[in-house]
């Protein structure tokens, strides 16, 4: 394989890998505000807080998702996001 097209296949590697990367961060930066906001996020201060953090609903709900799977919910009777003390605690 020739050098240029060493170059071209790690390039688009780099590329490939790039979605993940925003998602645990996005993951991560949504984990920390729920987290600061006492563990829990009722829809209504989600509703206010997530646009401003740059958070579309999809977005959102998708990473809510990977969470409940990894048990770190607790949505037990409460309206809005609530964290497990696994994800509490993290």
């Amino acid at each position: 394989m020739t050098f240029p097209a060493k170059v071209i296949i790690a390039a688009s590697l780099s590329f490939i890998a790039l979605p993940a990367v925003a998602a645990d961060d996005a993951s991560g930066k949504l984990l920390k505000l729920i987290r600061d906001n006492g563990c829990q996020m009722t829809t209504v201060e989600a509703g206010e807080m997530l646009p401003k953090h740059g958070f579309t609903p999809d977005q959102t709900r998708d990473i809510i998702r990977d969470w409940d799977k990894k048990g770190w919910l607790d949505g037990h009777g409460f309206a809005g996001i609530k964290l497990s003390d696994a994800g509490c605690k993290g």
